[in-house]
């Protein structure tokens, strides 16, 4: 927190007295749909960290502008809002948030030389390239193993059955398969059960169809909204059997719809809930008395994520592109950790497990 702060004040004195043309950056996130949980909350964890700078006097003199656009988790929408926000000149984009649109925004990002700061993309396919793309969370990979070791070690789970959103197939394919070579090659038994998010989803029947697999957990790479209605349908049958899910789920939004069905569920997670620094105290302060709600791991990251970008702004001089800032001007603060970023722009962030218990969620490792 010290380091936001001083950071701040460097801004501050650094401002000029005239008032010039605004520093734009770009956020693509879904903002309606069963997704709107995630994009909702990194777009307002951008504004809070761009609200701060602006309250210090910008940067260098110039006020920051967010430009926000709404992907709904479709390609068509999601390359129109990409191609606007490079058509307006933005000095990076932060988002995607799910890595299905990063697929197809990247290409267009790429060509025009326009920084990815993505807050919640995580599929293994996008780590380690050398692209404009960077990554404030840690990949599948570290993730899903850190699940499988878990699970098979400390819940003595040996079979699971897998319902998986193809709708993100980038995401909870990648997810899957590296949570299926961990949890095999410990001995254990996945079976994948795929299905694609929609309004006309037969949620029952996905579900039946993973408790005939005679499974000692069901394993959940789906969004918090479909989460919390397939541990309904679960309850409903089985009232005992162990519940996970991937982080996509771990919204505040799991906990809203699912209630007492997600009560038990294991999950991972981007921030401590529980944590003591005065960095995520902080934020979560403004946070909520400012949207009424807990940011969750999207929250945080989204504000991480733009902090990255103001902060990378600051410290660009001469003639150096803003990604030749971030790779060789780090490490850059974020409201609970340092953030530094590798050769390829990956940062290596490992997740919480944890739990919902009485309606919260607790850390359990």
């Amino acid at each position: 927190m010290l380091r936001v702060g001083a950071f701040l004040l460097v801004l501050a004195l650094l401002s000029g007295c005239g008032p010039r043309e605004p520093l734009r950056i770009g956020f693509i996130g879904g903002l309606s749909g069963h997704v709107a949980d995630l994009g909702e909350a990194g777009r307002n964890g951008a504004q809070i960290a761009i609200e701060e700078i602006n309250r210090a006097g910008g940067i260098k003199g110039r006020q920051v502008e967010l430009i926000v656009r709404d992907d709904a988790q479709s390609p068509e929408k999601a390359i129109a809002a990409a191609n606007e926000l490079i058509a307006a000149r933005v000095e990076a984009i932060i988002g995607p948030l799910t890595s299905a649109m990063a697929e197809v925004v990247l290409p267009l990002a790429q060509r025009a030389g326009v920084v990815l700061i993505s807050p919640t993309v995580t599929a293994h396919n996008f780590f380690g390239v050398d692209d404009v793309l960077f990554l404030i969370m840690s990949s599948t990979r570290n993730e899903a193993s850190a699940s499988a070791e878990y699970h098979f070690t400390q819940s003595a789970v040996r079979r699971v059955a897998a319902i998986h959103d193809i709708r993100n197939r980038a995401y909870t394919e990648s997810w899957l398969r590296d949570f299926t070579v961990e949890f095999q090659a410990r001995g254990g038994d996945v079976v994948p059960i795929a299905f694609e998010s929609g309004p006309d989803v037969d949620s029952g029947a996905i579900v039946r169809k993973a408790l005939d697999q005679r499974a000692d957990a069901i394993l959940l790479i789906t969004s918090a909204f479909d989460a919390a209605r397939f541990a309904q349908k679960v309850r409903e049958r089985d009232p005992g059997i162990l519940l996970f899910a991937a982080q996509w789920a771990s919204t505040e939004r799991l906990i809203e719809f699912g209630g007492k069905a997600v009560d038990g569920m294991v999950l991972h997670n981007y921030f401590d809930h529980d944590s003591r620094v005065p960095g995520i105290q902080r934020f979560r302060k403004i946070y909520g008395e400012r949207f009424q709600r807990e940011p969750g791991f999207a929250g945080v990251a989204g504000y991480d994520a733009t902090h990255v970008v103001l902060e990378g702004l600051a410290r660009r001089s001469g003639g150096q592109s803003l990604r030749e800032t971030l790779l060789t001007r780090g490490p850059f603060a974020g409201a609970e950790d340092q953030i530094i970023f590798d050769e390829s722009g990956d940062s290596r962030r490992i997740p919480h497990i944890t739990a919902v218990r009485d309606g919260r969620f607790v850390n359990v490792r």
